[in-house]
């Protein structure tokens, strides 16, 4: 299927033809050139209306860059194409391969500079998807991994206070690599090399390098075929995503924790399934298997009186009350204290959200936690550390050392941990933290009243 035959199928169907904005993630190579020159000449053709635009993202890994910024920005204007550029930094972090993050950091600039409720078009072709199918073979993916590239998904972006929705298309995993390069040939293009692309060192060129040329000279259908195995897959996880959702809605309580005693009813293959799903329901990436295989043993069938942790990546499953949560892993905060000086936001260490002060509450976000201190009744301390302190909160007789009622309110530990003291006078005067407050009766006129938020 030629790459202008694939387009006017995508392009006459729900939802894209009712796009008013398609924007193509440029980068300069032969695929997104493709791409972005097949929709110019079918605008031209004044069979579609939609505002056709260019973004292109300049990572900064290769030398070439700026040569190829320059070159992008030339063809948009040669097509008479709307055309934006931004620059990313990305460096290396452990636990994360340098590509994976370049990847990232390209979608969430592709979000934010795209026109809202706009459909964003990329490149990749049937080979493109052959690879994918490929590595995630060689990681032992199911049948979400074998899926491998999602033809379309939609992204939402908080922006201030509004919110913004992108979405992403691939129109081209149909077409074979080789149809995109004779389009390119026919047409004249001229398209930017990126110099990685012949490093084996990266799995991806190798297998496009070394391996596939043997492959589909076997086999010439090869990466047909395995495109249809891709789809059947993604068909069958949809299936069981669906279930998923159905039991995940029927056992769940609260909002970011499912119940132990009925994640321990469901067989192994069915609580990995749904653990899975609600990780992905969270935008986390799934652990492998022989993590999930520990989740039973180790953590919801742990002694009563154990806090049982399992690990991987960045992120922790923890039991606390009979609940399972998923955390990203914390962060030892060393102690500290600091004076409030009538600053308007504070900054706190360790990585902590910090604090918002305003003598009015009409800028807080009404599901935000925010305690009402009177400054004119003395110095407030903020400070992290020092549990065994006294508090009596609001509507309560007692005077009690805050751990006692972190205990008595269930607060799990590790939200006890980056749990924020305010002091006045020496008294405690409320707890503070991302999900909850805790105010000490209150001691106001109706004049003087200070609000203090978690930042967002």
């Amino acid at each position: 299927m030629s790459p202008l035959s694939a387009l006017n199928i995508h392009l006459s169907a729900s939802p894209l033809c009712e796009a008013n904005d398609v924007v193509v993630a440029y980068s300069g190579g032969v695929d997104s050139h493709v791409l972005l020159h097949a929709l110019s000449e079918l605008r031209q053709s004044h069979e579609y209306t939609f505002k056709l635009h260019a973004i292109h993202i300049h990572h900064g890994l290769s030398q070439n860059a700026d040569i190829w910024q320059a070159h992008c920005q030339q063809v948009c204007a040669d097509l008479n194409v709307a055309f934006q550029t931004a620059n990313v930094a990305v460096e290396a972090q452990a636990r994360q391969s340098l590509e994976a993050q370049a990847r990232d950091a390209r979608y969430q600039k592709l979000v934010e500079l795209a026109p809202a409720d706009s459909h964003i078009l990329l490149g990749q072709h049937q080979d493109d998807q052959l690879e994918t199918f490929l590595l995630q073979l060689k990681r032992g993916a199911g049948p979400k991994g074998l899926g491998a590239m999602n033809p379309q998904w939609a992204v939402t972006l908080a922006v201030g206070k509004e919110s913004k929705t992108v979405n992403f298309y691939r129109p081209l995993l149909n077409v074979s690599q080789q149809h995109v390069l004779e389009y390119a040939e026919q047409q004249h293009l001229k398209w930017v090399e990126d110099e990685s692309n012949q490093d084996a060192k990266f799995d991806r060129n190798f297998l496009r390098l070394d391996v596939l040329p043997i492959l589909q000279s076997r086999w010439p259908e090869l990466a047909s075929s395995v495109s249809r195995s891709a789809q059947l897959c993604a068909q069958q996880q949809d299936m069981l995503d669906e279930i998923s959702a159905e039991k995940l809605n029927n056992m769940r309580t609260s909002e970011n924790s499912l119940p132990v005693s009925e994640l321990s009813k469901l067989n192994e293959n069915w609580l990995h399934q749904v653990v899975r799903y609600w990780l992905s329901q969270q935008g986390i990436s799934n652990p492998s298997l022989a993590v999930l295989q520990q989740l039973l043993p180790q953590v919801l069938l742990a002694a009563a009186d154990a806090s049982p942790i399992l690990q991987w990546q960045s992120w922790q499953f923890r039991r606390f009350n009979q609940q399972l949560y998923v955390i990203p892993e914390p962060v030892d905060l060393p102690e500290f204290e600091t004076l409030w000086q009538g600053e308007s936001t504070m900054n706190l260490p360790g990585g902590l959200d910090g604090l918002c002060f305003s003598q009015s509450n009409n800028e807080l976000d009404s599901s935000q936690a925010y305690l009402t201190i009177n400054p004119n009744l003395g110095p407030i301390t903020v400070r992290l550390g020092g549990y065994s302190a006294k508090f009596k909160p609001q509507g309560s007789q007692y005077s009690k050392p805050i751990k006692q009622w972190f205990k008595l309110w269930k607060v799990p530990p590790w939200v006890r941990d980056n749990t924020l003291i305010i002091v006045q006078n020496k008294e405690v005067v409320g707890l503070i933290n991302e999900a909850q407050s805790y105010q000490a009766p209150l001691t106001l006129d109706n004049v003087h009243r200070l609000f203090i938020s978690m930042k967002k």
